[in-house]
């Protein structure tokens, strides 16, 4: 006869094994993935006349081929068991592209972990949706991949666009190829690829290097979402947990558009639970260097070789060109303006331009609320230093020199450029003692999408003016988008700076002469507009304080104790 107890210890052994074998069969590791097809469901988008399949994935041989020779492809290709994906997790895998059509291959594809199922696709996108994103999803069979997050590549027109998606949208994308150099929109070798998400920092990192040619290659890591408040502030952790749930399915998206590229992928590999905690190199989100204020730096007046803005005294008629003594264009038509600035219509009225850059010629940075910025003056006064290319008149680099040289805690630089596909450009700093040390500076396109981020050295930078609009010199038209025209901060940390060759310095104490900034190699112009730091007290000084302090040591006892009948 079967013991009550027994019976009841012997279901409660089998269903904690029946809970271990779930378990396991939620987070099994993937190895070599696309060994064995039955493991995948591969989805392909749909033909609007005709409502058949374009070309879908397919998987042989351990290859998926997730796109190719076809326009107009979004398709995906999801591992049919759920992974554990809220603790830290990392996927490698081998990228190649292959037959791809002129003037440049497109579009590029993503590793995603998603919630939705294995149906997930996104669709409505066009090419650049990279089968993931449906700007307009209505339903149907196919929207956006949701809930979700992603990370991967854009290679149509640029070499290396990391692109961050989340719940089916871009949160970020950023352009590497000037930083990189693996141009995955030419390199034709296989690629291999590492992504990680490290949980207890909430960072997702994505590196890639050529099989063949190691000097190739490519490190990105995206550390959450801009703060609200302002977008030198520590950002938002990503939390895959939140935005997926503790499991999810594992696998990739992809597309072509207009022109067309062949993606295979090789030797997928995905591990839960690493327990990894951050990637190598990891640059904390910004801290207390951030918040501290910074006030204008005096800089001498050929420091600046154009005038880009339209003061507002300046008598100007709607369809004329602005005079060139003036202001000159910023790219090859538009140009800033003061705040007050009128036009006289055609037909004798007039009218008040809205917006303009401040009357004070100063203002508080929206990036960090702490760093007060300097413009140059707007009446026949030089006051951008404009760096060109080679068609509007390759000037590549120009030297910034401090009236008064110091030395400085943090820097800010006020910059920005125009006709941009990348976001920095590099900077060097001259010391009195004859050290050089070379970094980069964000200056992003002044019409762009993208508020924040950090440099390829690591350097944090925001949005510090924007909406103050911009004007066409060759017919006196107002233009303004919303948050653009833009202006971009970017701040420098001296006592932990990273250096273009990766070392760190600590040049807190050295007297800063001047500034070397090259233009951002993917802009048509770059314009600097002025410095900012926080000076640090010259070493004299130091020396007065530690004198004062030992002679209040020094200072003989009964004194004091006399001086407390005072009180």
């Amino acid at each position: 006869m079967c013991n009550p107890k027994s019976l009841k210890n012997v279901l409660s052994l089998a269903a904690a094994l029946c809970t271990v074998a779930t378990v396991s069969a939620i987070r099994a590791d993937i190895t070599n993935g696309f060994s064995t097809v039955s493991n995948w469901q591969l989805n392909g988008s749909k033909n609007a006349s005709n409502g058949a399949v374009i070309v879908p994935p397919s998987i042989a041989d351990g290859d998926l081929t997730l796109t190719t020779a076809a326009k107009g492809e979004s398709n995906s290709a999801w591992y049919t068991t759920p992974q554990n994906i809220a603790n830290s997790w990392s996927a490698s895998f081998t990228w190649q592209s292959s037959s791809d059509s002129s003037p440049s291959p497109a579009n590029g594809f993503l590793f995603a972990v998603q919630g939705s199922g294995t149906s997930a696709l996104g669709v409505g996108g066009g090419g650049s949706g990279l089968g993931y994103e449906n700007p307009a999803a209505s339903g149907g069979t196919f929207t956006a991949v949701t809930p979700s997050v992603a990370i991967g590549f854009n290679v149509y027109n640029a070499p290396s666009t990391v692109s961050v998606g989340i719940n089916g949208g871009f949160v970020s994308q950023q352009i590497l190829g000037y930083a990189s150099t693996l141009n995955l929109m030419t390199d034709t070798n296989p690629i291999n690829f590492s992504v990680n998400y490290y949980a207890p920092t909430g960072v997702l990192n994505v590196s890639a290097v050529d099989s063949t040619n190691s000097a190739h290659s490519l490190n990105y890591t995206y550390y959450g979402a801009p703060n609200a408040t302002h977008d030198l502030l520590a950002p938002q952790p990503l939390n895959v947990g939140t935005v997926v749930g503790n499991t999810g399915y594992v696998g990739f998206t992809g597309s072509t558009g207009g022109v067309f590229m062949q993606q295979d992928l090789t030797n997928f590999n995905f591990t839960s639970n690493t327990g990894a905690s951050q990637p190598p190199g990891y640059a904390p989100p910004p801290a207390a260097y951030v918040t501290v204020s910074r006030s204008p730096v005096a800089l001498t007046a050929a420091s600046f070789n154009t005038d880009v803005v339209v003061e507002n005294t300046a008598s100007l008629t709607e369809g004329t060109a602005v005079p060139a003594n003036v202001a000159t264009p910023l790219d090859k038509t538009y140009g800033l303006y003061e705040s007050g600035l009128s036009v006289t219509t055609s037909s004798g009225g007039s009218f008040a331009v809205p917006d303009g850059l401040p009357t004070s010629h100063q203002f508080l940075s929206q990036a960090d609320n702490v760093t007060t910025f300097q413009f140059q003056h707007y009446t026949n006064t030089n006051n951008a230093l404009r760096l060109t290319s080679s068609s509007v008149g390759d000037i590549t680099s120009g030297t910034m020199t401090l009236a008064n040289p110091s030395a400085f805690g943090t820097l800010a630089i006020l910059a920005n450029s125009t006709n941009a596909s990348g976001n920095s450009g590099t900077l060097t700093l001259n010391f009195a003692n004859g050290q050089t040390v070379t970094t980069d500076y964000a200056a992003p396109d002044w019409y762009t999408t993208s508020s924040t981020g950090r440099t390829p050295d690591g350097n944090v930078f925001g949005v510090a003016l924007k909406g103050m609009g911009r004007i066409d010199l060759a017919n006196a038209t107002y233009d303004s988008k919303n948050i653009n025209p833009q202006l971009f901060e970017t701040v420098l940390n001296l006592s932990d700076l990273v250096t273009s060759t990766g070392q760190t310095v600590n040049v807190t104490g050295d007297v800063l002469n001047s500034m070397t900034f090259d233009i951002n190699p993917t802009a048509l112009t770059t314009l600097i507009y002025g410095v900012s730091g926080s000076a640090v007290p010259e070493p004299a000084s130091l020396v007065l304080l530690a004198c004062g302090a030992i002679g209040l040591l020094l200072i003989p006892s009964r004194m004091v104790r006399k001086s407390r009948r005072f009180f």
